[in-house]
């Protein structure tokens, strides 16, 4: 059914995914039937690694694939779930460690602040907000004011995300405006009083409205129109941080992002030193299968050299080194025609992304060393600034 203004049963934003809870009992019984694993070692398993350090819960245990007997039980061990990979991210930047957390968790400000100094990154023409504003961007704070944007003084196609949240939930490609009507990056068409209102009522808080990117043709060519973004995570190791590791974000066919957890997404790795793609997968647990070609374009990912390589290396490390407090940082880099340009920036990057990109957990005996110099170095400047708040605190007693 399509939304007018009077009907806002369709809804434009893409909702987050369903919890997964406890497996049900026709998974449990199908790993046991074709992998010869009983339900007795399954719960043995999923008990074990629940209970250690890297917190993985029965629903990852199964979306991991871990239920394979192929897989050595201390390879297994190596594997985290969305807890245990914030716990690493915990260890490797220490709550009170950087001063510009809460900055860089403001995408408004992150990207103004990283535009200013020279990193190329995303146009932002208006921010829906019912609390903030944002100096000369213009803020717009009810559903008129919305629309007024929308029908006179939007440069389309604008790509819209809510401020505060990652994961794509919220998005939308606002391809153009007809009428009264507007039209999706996927073909969808809505009222323009309905979507108004939908995000105001939704996302009021904060959501920005961006001008939408071109690719480059080489990649649209292989995925389509829609942004797959390279997921570039960069590490403090040492004095300075350098890329760690990378992954495509391959966005499905009937996609406006490229989150994994929409059904159709792709995923890949990609080698660091050279930027090629490697073998990309589709599907989690039991639906997990590799995929050589895309099924729209049918080109192949094993061995495609992404554009502009060094430049994004470079670039990502260059940002990450203006917040050295932190000790890990996820960033999303689009490929333009033009070069390479930073999306955003995660403080909390999800390693589970690495570990279904490069089918080994992020705990393994190559980056293991790497995360444990880095939260060893972090214990070091956290140490350091303890002191220094002493001596302060010491001298103005003093005094």
């Amino acid at each position: 059914m399509t939304a007018t203004a009077t009907n806002t049963e369709t809804k434009a934003l893409l909702e987050p995914p369903k919890f997964q809870g406890a497996p049900k009992a026709e998974k449990i019984v199908t790993v046991a039937r074709q992998y010869g694993v009983s339900p007795l070692r399954q719960w043995r398993e999923m008990t074990a690694l629940w209970l250690g350090k890297t917190r993985i819960p029965t629903h990852e245990y199964y979306n991991f694939g871990l239920y394979d007997p192929a897989i050595p039980m201390e390879e297994k061990k190596q594997y985290v779930g969305i807890k245990g990979s914030w716990l690493i991210n915990k260890e490797l930047t220490p709550k009170t460690l950087p001063w510009a957390r809460g900055f860089v968790g403001n995408k408004v400000m992150f990207t103004s602040l990283i535009d200013r100094l020279g990193f190329r990154t995303t146009e932002t023409q208006a921010v829906v907000s019912t609390r903030s504003r944002f100096g000369a961007i213009p803020t717009l704070d009810t559903p008129e004011a919305l629309e007024h944007f929308l029908r006179h003084d939007a440069r389309y196609p604008l790509f819209g995300k809510p401020s505060n949240y990652s994961g794509s939930f919220g998005s939308a490609l606002i391809d153009r405006l007809e009428g009264d009507e507007i039209v999706l990056g996927d073909d969808r068409r809505l009222g323009l009083d309905a979507f108004c209102r939908e995000i105001i009522a939704e996302y009021g808080e904060g959501y920005l409205l961006q001008s939408a990117i071109e690719q480059n043709r080489a990649m649209t060519e292989m995925v389509g129109r829609a942004i797959g973004t390279i997921r570039l995570v960069t590490i403090r190791d040492g004095a300075m941080p350098r890329p760690f590791y990378a992954l495509w974000k391959i966005p499905s066919p009937k996609a406006m992002s490229d989150n994994f957890w929409q059904d159709g997404s792709m995923i890949a790795p990609v080698e660091m030193e050279t930027g090629q793609v490697g073998q990309a997968w589709i599907g989690t647990g039991l639906d997990a299968r590799s995929i050589d070609s895309h099924p729209v374009s049918g080109r192949a990912f094993a061995g495609f050299a992404l554009p502009f390589w060094d430049e994004a290396r470079r670039m990502a490390t260059e940002a990450h080194a203006l917040f050295p407090e932190f000790g890990v940082i996820g960033w999303d880099v689009a490929f333009t025609e033009e070069g390479p340009l930073l999306i955003e920036c995660n403080d909390n990057p999800f390693h589970t992304l690495y570990q279904m990109a490069f089918r080994r957990g992020i705990w393994n005996d190559d980056t293991r060393p790497v995360l444990e110099r880095t939260i060893a170095r972090s214990k070091v400047m956290m140490d350091e600034k303890k002191a220094v708040r002493k001596r302060r605190e010491d001298k103005r007693k003093r005094n």
